[in-house]
């Protein structure tokens, strides 16, 4: 005969000593333990084996119990309190896009030149293209010049060069050198050899990528250029622009830094001109044509 017990008796007389309130899940889970174990009634005296079965079966109630009580308050649980709550994901910021270069234009033959960068046609440089970069305040005279025509002039030009004079001053009664073969250290040699101008000493330096060799060139500001051919210096034939018919040119104590650059085989020569009386931030910019100058072959 089975002899029914009353768990809920139980855990409530266990719980006593202990937390006040269990879950109905764990009471139905003790529950379900307890009756799983069969309990037989014994009539008559009870016998030590008899005792010692049901001392057992008592233990084991307890001990389902202490284990639920235990996974309770020490093991994870799932779906008690509230729920986390979800990290929200940031979206990746765009990267910008960048700007757009524009392309060189053809350098103005007249006018003022709006900064940018430009390109000079080949036929002038000698090589496919050559582009410069022009601060603003700039105009087309030469090339490219700022105060042109007065005594503050700064500007840059470029010549296709074969030829020098063996004096700068007397132009048309002078010897006239070939440049024909000369390496770019031969050539700034024979320039500083020219009469009517003082030399530094040549330099190495790079022009848009190039080998090049680089030296400047004074006019003493005492020379009295009416003595001079035409009026005018003129330091090299050829084609170009003509020094006779230049800005300038018959001011004394111009200052002419050159620039000699073979590119696969063609010589490009670049002139950077200012005056004493030339501001120095003009001058600076003059640099800063001849810095960002780039050549194609």
């Amino acid at each position: 005969m089975r002899s029914t017990r009353d768990p809920d008796l139980l855990i409530k007389a266990f719980l006593d000593e202990g937390i006040d309130e269990l879950p109905d899940r764990s009471f139905d889970a003790v529950r379900t333990a307890i009756d799983q174990k069969r309990q037989w009634a014994v009539f008559g005296p009870w016998k030590e084996s008899q005792i010692m079965n049901a001392t057992r079966i008592a233990v084991a109630a307890v001990a389902v119990v202490v284990v639920a009580v235990l996974a309770i308050k020490f093991l994870p649980t799932t779906n008690i309190g509230s729920a986390p709550t979800p990290t929200p994901t940031v979206a990746p910021t765009p990267s910008p896009s960048p700007t757009p270069v524009p392309s060189p234009v053809a350098l103005p033959t007249s006018g003022a030149v709006p900064a940018g960068t430009y390109y000079i046609d080949p036929a002038v440089t000698g090589v496919s293209r050559l582009t410069l970069t022009a601060p603003a305040g700039w105009s087309a005279a030469d090339l490219i010049a700022k105060a042109a025509g007065t005594p503050t002039e700064v500007f840059f030009t470029i010549w296709v060069v074969s030829d020098v004079f063996q004096d700068a001053c007397k132009w048309d009664q002078t010897k006239i050198v070939s440049l024909v073969g000369m390496t770019p250290e031969q050539v700034v040699t024979t320039l500083a050899a020219q009469k009517s101008r003082t030399a530094s000493s040549p330099t190495s330096t790079t022009i848009g990528g190039y080998p090049a060799q680089q030296i400047t060139l004074t006019v003493a500001p005492s020379l009295d250029t009416s003595t001079c051919t035409g009026g005018n210096l003129r330091y090299w034939p050829g084609a170009g622009p003509d020094f006779s018919s230049g800005l300038c040119c018959n001011l004394a104590g111009n200052i002419d830094t050159i620039y000699v650059v073979d590119v696969n085989g063609k010589r490009i020569v670049i002139v950077a001109r200012h005056y004493p009386g030339s501001p120095s931030a003009d001058v600076a910019e003059l640099q800063s044509i001849v810095n960002s100058i780039q050549i194609e072959p």
